[in-house]
C-alpha cells in the first residue's frame, strides 16, 4: 500500500467519523498498532488490517 493509499484510506475513515481508538477496536490491534500501519512510508500493511478498514468505510 503507498502512501497515496494510506492517506486516502484515512481521509475516508476521518469522514466517516472513525478514530483510530475505534477501528483498532473493531479489528483488535492495539491503537499504536494501527497507526504505525497507516504512516505516510511504504512499510506493507496485512491484507486483514485493510480488509477491515474498508469493510469500515463502506
Amino acid at each position: 500500500m503507498d502512501p497515496a493509499e494510506k492517506r486516502a484510506l484515512k481521509e475516508k475513515l476521518a469522514e466517516k467519523k472513525i478514530d483510530f481508538d475505534k477501528a483498532a477496536e473493531e479489528l483488535k490491534v492495539p491503537a499504536s498498532l494501527l497507526a504505525l500501519y497507516l504512516k505516510d512510508d511504504s512499510n506493507p500493511v496485512p491484507k486483514r488490517i485493510i480488509d477491515g478498514l474498508n469493510k469500515m468505510i463502506e
